[in-house]
């Protein structure tokens, strides 16, 4: 067994003499077994790859929690920002840091978050809240200039399922990849509702003093059709995908569930978030830590039992 590089612009074959795990992620795992002819027979055929091994649920199967924010402009300068005011803060913060490990660079910047269940939850928190003390005025802006704090919202539980392929083009292969946001209506329902529930904490006495014009989504944004369009143009992923090469023991299964091998291929393991065959409803770099200590129990068993 082994895995086809190019290093330096020349091709290079690494062997192992017993087994390969590949942990590229979510993403990655499964474009290097597309890559490598593992996947989709006729979609592979259809971009140029020879296919090895028809496994239809190579790259299918994305779920990920989809985010959505509330930002709003701050009357106070002790936030995260650029401002004329808070440059002295800003050039002491260095200094306080290395000296004292104070000051505002000691910020994870999420600085507090929550669970919380909408009216659509079913016994278990649905939405997940982040809070910020900084802000956007708009998405793609890289430099903000003032002072403000948001929510960040995400369902966590999403009922929306993507796809990744890879593109036609034989020189890149790179990722096509399709989260299908919002593609079920739960997701939006639960969204939008988590969207409400955010602007609710904002209108709280806890931060009168403190509140400034609403940037995102804005007065104007207020029905549900409103809030639902904003989602759709202006929501993001949290990067938490999952699912694309799927454990399990059905058609989609890519890998088996007692060992992580894939299936009909001797010697290969994934071993990243891809196997898991749902999102779970919170973070995901413990459960992908997990799953890498019970890969490494798992060869250790195995190579203790002469490989089987």
């Amino acid at each position: 067994t082994g895995l086809r590089v190019r290093h330096d612009g020349q091709r290079k074959t690494l062997s192992a003499s017993r087994e390969i795990v590949l942990s590229a992620g979510a993403i990655n795992s499964p474009k290097i077994l597309m890559a490598s002819g593992i996947g989709p027979a006729a979609e592979l055929k259809q971009i140029g790859i020879a296919p090895v091994l028809d496994l239809p649920g190579v790259g299918k199967n994305l779920q990920d929690h989809v985010d959505g924010m509330i930002t709003v402009r701050s009357r106070s300068t002790r936030t995260l920002g650029l401002s004329i005011a808070n440059l002295p803060r800003m050039a002491a913060a260095p200094f306080q840091y290395f000296a004292h490990r104070k000051g505002m660079l000691t910020t994870n910047y999420v600085e507090a978050g929550g669970f919380a269940k909408t009216r659509h939850a079913n016994g278990l928190p649905d939405i997940q809240f982040h809070f910020v003390p900084g802000y956007r005025s708009h998405r793609g802006r890289l430099i903000e200039y003032g002072h403000g704090y948001a929510i960040h919202t995400c369902v966590l539980r999403p009922k929306s399922i993507g796809e990744i392929r890879l593109s036609r083009d034989s020189s890149r292969r790179d990722v096509l990849i399709d989260h299908r946001f919002f593609t079920h209506e739960d997701d939006a329902m639960v969204l939008v509702e988590g969207i409400k529930i955010a602007r609710r904490i904002f209108a709280s006495s806890e931060f009168d003093a403190v509140r400034g014009k609403e940037m995102l989504p804005g007065k104007d944004v207020q029905t549900d059709d409103e809030i639902l369009a904003y989602l759709r143009a202006e929501a993001l992923t949290v990067y938490h995908p999952v699912g694309t090469c799927k454990m399990g023991t059905d058609d989609m299964a890519v890998v088996d569930p007692a060992t992580l091998k894939v299936r009909g291929v001797d010697g290969l393991r994934v071993a990243d978030a891809s196997v898991m065959p749902k999102l779970i409803g919170g973070n995901t770099n413990a459960p992908s830590m997990m799953i890498g200590q019970k890969t490494s129990e798992m060869i250790l068993g195995s190579a203790q039992n002469g490989g089987k």
